[in-house]
């Protein structure tokens, strides 16, 4: 069974582990989406483009969000990353313009380049102790930026 999209609601099978790389590519009816616990990595571009995705939760067993993975995703509001994360890669979340706050878990140690950029509404982050690396622009055009909290 292949990954397809039933009345807006994106759809992947139970066994698979991979959401492969642009799998939902610019698919603008997608509204939602129910990711299977047997995933462990969101590839690159997996849901770039998605403009009527308004949430996600991603499980635990996913330990790697690849570059692009929900890039112009314009109507993303909220997203739950969870502690098995260990890095967000380059423009991941890149002109989520709707995006108001993210917590980033304790297992994440790395946050690519230009990973926020352009997320205009975004107005609190919270980076724990965890992050060893933030990459160039990673939060470059966050203009409703009021709280951030970074580690000692």
């Amino acid at each position: 069974m292949e990954s397809k999209i039933i009345n807006g609601k994106g759809i992947i099978p139970d066994n698979a582990t991979e959401i492969e790389a642009r799998t939902f590519f610019i698919c603008t009816s997608l509204q939602s989406i129910v990711i299977p616990d047997s995933v462990t990595e969101i590839g690159e571009s997996t849901f770039e483009g998605c403009t009527s995705l308004q949430s996600i939760v991603i499980p635990d067993s996913v330990m790697m969000i690849w570059s692009s993975a929900f890039k112009r995703c314009t109507s993303l509001q909220s997203i739950k990353i969870p502690n098995s994360v260990a890095s967000i890669g380059d423009d991941a979340f890149a002109y989520c313009s709707s995006l108001q706050s993210i917590v980033i878990p304790d297992s994440v140690t790395e946050i690519g380049e230009s990973t926020f950029e352009g997320c205009t509404s975004l107005q609190s982050i919270v980076i724990p102790n965890s992050v060893t690396k933030i990459g160039k622009a990673a939060f470059r055009g966050c203009t409703s930026l009021k709280s951030i909290e970074i580690p000692d």
